[in-house]
């Protein structure tokens, strides 16, 4: 039995993946092994399990990229995710935060706002890639807030963090990194505050009536039977609810999550609508790697 991961070895994705396969084998009294299909965004391994048997055999773990995203950043993709897959359980959000330069003596959100709005040249704010989490978010908090900005891709959100931190870019936008705590963390872009870092406020709360969500999910592929992808769901939640679980995932700043397919189903389809007319209004486009 195969868990597909979409991400590189260590990462997140790959250690909530191995994480959940020993869950698994454990529950049923078979080996699960992760096999990691990373290359162009997700299209790779989400194409190879689009065409797998539905027989509980072959999982996926996905983001928000390669399940949402990637259908609309892309000019094409050889899979349709309500097409080609059903929903088993949310794993967990990876969290991100608007983080501002020290340099700018910023203590809250509003005060990056009012100097966004002071500033008729607009605000930087770096991101780790177009079309990544980071870019929509910050596109939505300016779009948001009334800002004009422009925006710097980076190889990675420790790079993100290294500019704001210098001065040469006034804001960013990183997936939550322990070097973010060198910097000035004005927001934390979910729905709730971190528990590892509970002094952080939401732009909820900060004003803004933004929500932006980056997240690990499990899928199948379109047709497993609904007992096989229950039992599945249940043992998955069993695991996230567990000491180990939430240890095991709050180690790699992942929010654990859970609940019931259907949940999932309506979140992916609450971000596709959410994220549509951003990337249309910024003309984001990627082209397959």
């Amino acid at each position: 039995m195969t868990i597909v991961n979409l991400f590189g070895a260590g990462g997140a994705g790959d250690v909530a993946s191995r994480a959940v396969a020993q869950a698994l084998g454990d529950k049923f009294g078979q080996s699960f092994v992760v096999e990691n299909r990373p290359g162009g965004g997700g299209v790779v391994g989400t194409s190879y399990v689009a065409k797998s048997k539905p027989d509980g055999y072959t999982l996926i773990t996905t983001a928000i990229g390669p399940a949402v995203l990637n259908q609309l950043l892309f000019k094409s993709v050889p899979y349709d995710t309500d097409r080609d897959f059903t929903s088993v359980i949310m794993l967990g959000e990876v969290p991100n935060v608007i983080v501002a330069s020290p340099q700018l003596g910023f203590k809250t959100l509003s005060d990056l706002v009012a100097y966004g709005k002071s500033n008729p040249a607009g605000l930087t704010i770096g991101h780790a890639g177009v079309g990544s989490m980071g870019h929509l978010t910050a596109a939505l908090f300016a779009s948001k807030a009334g800002l004009k900005a422009t925006y710097v891709a980076y190889r990675s959100p420790n790079a993100v963090v290294t500019d704001v931190l210098s001065g040469q870019i006034q804001a960013g936008v990183p997936t939550f990194i322990p070097a973010v705590q060198s910097v000035t963390a004005l927001a934390v872009t979910g729905d709730r505050r971190l528990e590892f870092q509970p002094n952080i406020p939401t732009i909820r709360e900060s004003g803004l009536d933004v929500v932006a969500v980056t997240w690990i999910a499990i899928l199948a592929p379109a047709g497993l039977p609904d007992k096989i992808r229950g039992q599945i769901n249940v043992a998955i939640n069993d695991y996230l609810k567990s000491d180990q679980g939430r240890q095991t995932f709050a180690k790699i700043n992942v929010r654990a999550i859970g609940g019931m397919p259907e949940e999932l189903a309506q979140t992916i389809k609450k971000d596709r609508e959410l994220w549509t007319p951003i990337i249309a209004k910024e003309n984001i486009q990627l082209e397959p790697n």
